[in-house]
């Protein structure tokens, strides 16, 4: 609790210090061992997923350009859910950048979670899907988790995957 406390007093003194600055400057706020949204079982074995997850050095500012995070809970779950079967980070850092009198947060880190149990909104890899494009309605299987957005799925009678938007998606039965 009290480590808790302290890491809130610590990201609340580095934004201050963040919005006292230039308004068009990248700042690392800090550094966190571990940052998670959600409860972290201890009896789970967590395994690395991906390493440095929401952006690098040379692709910070791009991807300050894109987040909606105005808090510290939006961010990690920004970076953690764009990782299929992401459950926390590890290694985090948290940067920051004001745009129009508001402060956008972006964290970076390894996600670490649950392998085997990989999925984005209801969706897995093996799942039998239909979609429309323009009129006509087409029937796939899912290939590969994207990000939280998109999926990759081979239309039946196609070798290739193409890329296609989950709010598009149905599953049905095979």
């Amino acid at each position: 609790m009290k480590m808790k406390k302290i890491k809130q007093i610590t990201i609340a003194l580095l934004a201050l210090t963040f919005i006292l600055s230039s308004c068009s400057t990248v700042i690392e706020l800090g550094r966190l061992n571990m940052v998670s949204t959600r409860n972290v079982e201890s009896k789970v074995d967590y395994t690395l997923i991906k390493n440095y997850a929401g952006g690098d050095k040379n692709e910070i500012k791009k991807a300050l350009k894109k987040t909606k995070a105005t808090t510290l809970d939006a961010a990690v779950d920004e970076t953690v859910k764009n990782v299929a079967g992401g459950e926390f980070l590890k290694n985090a850092k948290v940067y920051g950048v004001k745009k129009k009198e508001v402060m956008y947060l972006l964290v970076e880190g390894d996600v670490w979670g649950i392998t085997g149990q990989e999925s984005f909104r209801g969706f897995k890899i093996g799942d039998v899907v239909q979609w429309k494009e323009l009129t006509i309605t087409k029937k796939g299987v899912i290939t590969g988790l994207t990000d939280s957005e998109k999926c990759m799925v081979k239309e039946e009678g196609s070798e290739n995957s193409q890329s296609v938007k989950y709010t598009g998606l149905t599953k049905v039965s095979q």
